[in-house]
């Protein structure tokens, strides 16, 4: 009898990463959803907590962050057009319609809801393997999932952890460094965009069913401005860097440092707007 091949050989999962990769998000997360059943389902929980399977649940993870963004973009284009309830008062059907719009608003909590907890399980695994770059990924995955759901408190708290768990890692590459100043660039625009909301709100996530203080809310602004100041130092230096040494960089980093580039952009434009003196009375 063959022997079953570990998850990460799978076939099934590479082409996961690939389909996630390749933005075919709802194909990929089928699939990686079956290698892990295969690897975890009834399995002692030693195996269905072994470090290995990390990277799993990482990638399934990541594929539904990318199906709920789907379905996101999808209810707003439709609530672009007249709504069930406006074709009502036209004359229109629309009762059942209502119902499938509260059926998809469902399924996409519960797919962001399980794609945190996997991409979480993910930093756990990664941090007990003493893998801290991998770990400062997820928290970037999970800060962006919070920032779709303008929770701004969750996401500065898991930037920053993203940034500390870079600033711990040894021998970056150049992923990782434009990774480690996407997260400074997004934590100052996640503290602008709370200061924005709430300027005399502490930021504060629910830890055991409490309010713990991340960031203060008298010290947001200055913060916000720090780490503005930091992403367009970190990305000057990063691309004097590639100048000196005549790097030669493929299309996806090419892309990513653009990509880059505007998130430091919208950072110091966020910080200086919270910088910026409030209009006279008129």
């Amino acid at each position: 009898m063959a022997e079953t091949p570990r998850p990460l050989s799978d076939p099934r999962y590479r082409a996961g990463v690939r389909l996630r990769r390749g933005g075919r998000f709802e194909a990929a997360a089928n699939l990686l959803a079956e290698v892990l059943t295969l690897a975890t389902e009834g399995a002692p929980d030693e195996r269905q907590l072994d470090p290995a399977l990390a990277p799993l649940y990482y990638e399934y993870g990541v594929a539904l962050v990318g199906v709920a963004r789907e379905a996101a973009a999808a209810e707003e284009d439709a609530e672009a057009a007249p709504s069930p309830k406006r074709r009502r008062l036209a004359g229109e059907a629309g009762g059942e319609e209502d119902a499938d719009d509260d059926d998809d608003d469902e399924e996409n909590a519960d797919d962001a809801a399980v794609a945190w907890q996997l991409v979480d399980q993910a930093r756990c695994l990664f941090l007990e393997a003493g893998d801290r770059a991998a770990a400062a990924r997820c928290a970037e995955q999970l800060a962006g999932l919070a920032v779709d759901q303008r929770k701004w408190a969750d996401a500065v708290a898991e930037f920053s952890l993203g940034v500390e768990f870079y600033d711990a890692a040894a021998d970056l590459d150049i992923e990782d460094r434009v990774h480690h100043l996407s997260c400074v660039a997004g934590l100052a625009a996640a503290l602008g965009a709370h200061f924005a909301e709430s300027p005399a709100a502490d930021v504060a996530v629910n830890v055991d069913g409490r309010p713990e203080v991340v960031v203060a809310a008298a010290e947001v602004a200055d913060r916000c401005a720090a780490h503005a100041r930091d992403a367009e130092r970190g990305l000057n230096a990063l691309l004097g860097e590639l100048a000196a040494a005549r790097a030669t960089l493929d299309a996806a980093r090419k892309r990513d440092l653009c990509a880059l580039a505007v998130e430091v952009s919208h950072a110091k434009e966020v910080a200086t707007g919270l910088a910026a003196p409030a209009p006279a009375p008129g």
